[in-house]
């Protein structure tokens, strides 16, 4: 997958994905971002996405449903203080998922990655953050003010921002 020198948010999807986390303090919010990729010559500098939609996601972090507590809580055993809630912590529901994947298809979009908000921390990626991202991606991040910050996680010791622009 290449990576994107920058993104694009088109159509107010920069102010709808803000508001929305605004929406759901003191909880994280959770998102997924859709669009498409664009690469406009053989030059690196022309790679970029487009964030066409923002598909609104249930936050089911430690709810029935939920399938990632227990496997997450063994993950980080070695250090106790660490207590994942819904306030530092975020799952998308697997229906939303589907049902994003489902809608993209059809209008000829794709998924690009998955969102979320640091409702009382700073828009970079948390050791949280880091050590549970499984592989290369972007990952955009909210902070309390709604200001967003996006990143390319490579791996956990690897990563780096990545530049956004605002299309309306």
């Amino acid at each position: 997958m290449k990576i994107p020198k920058y993104i694009e948010f088109h159509n107010n999807t920069n102010s709808i994905l803000s508001r929305f986390f605004k929406a759901a303090e003191p909880e994280e919010g959770c998102a997924i971002l859709i669009g498409q990729r664009k690469n406009l010559s053989k030059d690196a500098l022309k790679n970029f996405w487009e964030i066409k939609r923002v598909w609104k996601c249930c936050n089911i972090w430690g709810k029935k449903e939920s399938r990632l507590v227990e496997q997450n809580q063994t993950k980080f055993n070695r250090r106790k203080e660490i207590k994942f809630t819904r306030k530092n912590r975020f799952e998308i529901d697997t229906k939303d998922q589907i049902a994003a994947q489902k809608w993209a298809r059809k209008n000829n979009l794709e998924i690009l990655c998955c969102a979320h908000s640091h409702p009382s921390g700073p828009n970079t990626p948390s050791e949280t953050d880091l050590n549970l991202h499984n592989s290369p991606g972007l990952m955009v991040i909210s902070n309390k003010n709604g200001n967003l910050k996006a990143w390319w996680i490579k791996n956990k010791y690897d990563f780096h921002k990545v530049e956004i622009g605002v299309f309306l």
